[in-house]
């Protein structure tokens, strides 16, 4: 596999490339435009072929990087069936399966964060997007969905093997890559009513307007971000549990 993670300077928003090295053909998650020529080099040089430019979730930013990638590729935009944004080339729904020459992605629709969420599958890992961060859960914009984003994580993400790795949108106290197995350790909320109730709080205390004004100003700031300040790629035996 073809594999690369990138993630902006500003922000911490984390894009990711897929390849597969016999055909060479090619998907992108949640592309941001600061990472539109990293990408495009990326892709000319290795002789790729950029099929599919995919959204975890509909996002601005992530419209405009895909519109410029699609404008120098045949690649269509994807995106849950949910989204009515105009650009959305296919729409997909849970338990759809996406194939890139001899490779191929599974849809799990995971919604809390947004109706429209969605997490890919692919061999021991899960591109999350902001449903499952290295540290958690990114806040929630809506405490009636809270409920909804729990059974998201519990039910579709965590009940996945403990050696599954997370691969998620956004970085989360410089985290970029964790496990399940990990996750389950810190945060006890698999088939836990206390866990669960636990979670909720903890969510609740993450909603947009009780989060720090310079917090939120250092997340809003420059949304598109600027280049990536690091390319990440996963080695095969690491220990993420230390």
């Amino acid at each position: 596999m073809i594999f690369r993670q990138l993630c902006t300077s500003r922000g911490g928003h984390l894009s990711y490339l897929l390849g597969d090295p016999v055909t060479r053909e090619t998907i992108i998650i949640d592309p941001m435009p600061a990472h539109v020529d990293t990408f495009e080099a990326f892709i000319a040089e290795r002789g790729l072929n950029l099929r599919y430019i995919l959204q975890t979730h509909h996002e601005p930013a992530h419209i405009i990087a895909a519109i410029v990638l699609q404008e120098h590729s045949s690649a269509q935009i994807v995106a849950h069936e949910s989204v009515t944004d105009e650009h959305i080339d296919l729409r997909l729904r849970h338990g759809d399966v996406l194939y890139f020459g001899e490779e191929k992605l599974r849809v799990l629709h995971t919604p809390g964060q947004s109706p429209c969420a969605v997490t890919y599958w692919w061999e021991d890992r899960l591109f999350t997007g902001k449903t499952l961060l290295a540290t958690g859960t990114a806040p929630c914009t809506d405490q009636s969905e809270l409920q909804t984003l729990y059974h998201s994580i519990t039910n579709r993400l965590l009940s996945f093997p403990g050696e599954t790795l997370i691969y998620p949108g956004l970085e989360s106290k410089g985290r970029r890559l964790t496990s399940i197995e990990e996750l389950r350790r810190k945060d006890h909320w698999l088939n836990n009513q206390r866990g669960k109730r636990a979670f909720l709080r903890s969510c609740a205390l993450l909603l947009p307007e009780k989060v720090p004004a310079e917090m939120a100003s250092k997340n809003d700031a420059n949304e598109a971000g600027t280049q990536e300040d690091e390319v990440q790629r996963y080695m095969p035996g690491r220990n993420l549990l230390t």
